[in-house]
């Protein structure tokens, strides 16, 4: 088995340097030019002037300078700590790359680690992605209960219509991702509200976070999970919502969208 890896590095705590950072860097090396180096990476000047103003000032050093000193038109290359930048990269590069692969060589991959590290790498807007199984599954005449297991035992129920059910080929016993968005999700401070909705998550309150509209509420479901629900700020005040509280998150089965 092969497998590859990316590398961000980070100049502060939220810029990133990428793989494609590096690139336009080194095209700037080579034709010392800012215009030609995007054409060489396949993208736009306004594009690659955005990446460079980005990292660049966020930099403790100019990592862009003149040809010619503060001479006009003189063309772009890289200054010292530019060039110090990308030989770090590619060294830790290479060295991540040299070590996965003698993971690969060594550690016996089964089908069941590969379907998980595909759903690692899943790129989706909707915050809440868990990882469950599948017990049961209730087939009607237009619409599909798929009833999952999440990692604490709780169970929380999809509702898909028949024809996404057989496309997905869903099984008992099959791990999926129950997908669902922030916004879908209901608090309760009351844990014994009695709703007709049935899916009830007990958990702790890890992290509030309150703006000027809405609140980002954060559950831990058990130590693997956790969940993410964005409420009015109003509501929050009103709860009184604190680290540490139990809650009740509720979330409505057809809200929830299966990834398998």
């Amino acid at each position: 088995m092969k497998a590859d890896i990316n590398l961000e590095l980070f100049l502060g705590e939220d810029t990133q340097v990428l793989a494609k950072h590096i690139a336009l860097l080194k095209a700037i090396k080579e034709t010392k030019s800012i215009t030609k180096a995007a054409e060489v990476v396949g993208i736009s000047y306004k594009n690659a002037w955005d990446c460079l103003d980005t990292i660049n000032n966020k930099s403790s050093k100019p990592l862009i300078i003149r040809a010619d000193g503060n001479k006009k038109n003189s063309g772009s290359e890289l200054s010292p700590y530019a060039k110090k930048l990308i030989k770090i990269y590619d060294a830790i590069l290479e060295t991540q790359k040299d070590f996965l692969q003698k993971i690969c060589q060594k550690v016996d991959f089964e089908d069941v680690d590969i379907i998980n590290l595909q759903r690692m790498s899943m790129n989706l807007s909707a915050r809440n992605q868990l990882s469950c199984e599948i017990v049961s599954i209730n087939r009607g005449a237009v619409n599909s209960e798929i009833i999952a297991k999440l990692s604490n035992g709780n169970t929380l129920e999809a509702t898909i219509t028949v024809e996404s059910e057989k496309n997905l080929g869903l099984k008992v016993g099959q791990k999926v991702v129950f997908i669902f968005k922030a916004p879908s999700v209901i608090l309760a401070k009351d844990l014994d509200i009695k709703i007709s909705t049935k899916n009830q998550l007990k958990g702790e309150v890890i992290e509030a976070k309150i703006g000027a509209v809405n609140a980002e509420v954060t559950l831990k479901l058990s130590d693997e999970q956790t969940l993410t629900a964005i409420i009015t700020k109003d509501s929050a005040m009103d709860m009184q919502i604190g680290v540490g509280d139990t809650l009740l998150a509720i979330v409505k089965s057809s809200q929830i969208i299966i990834g398998v």
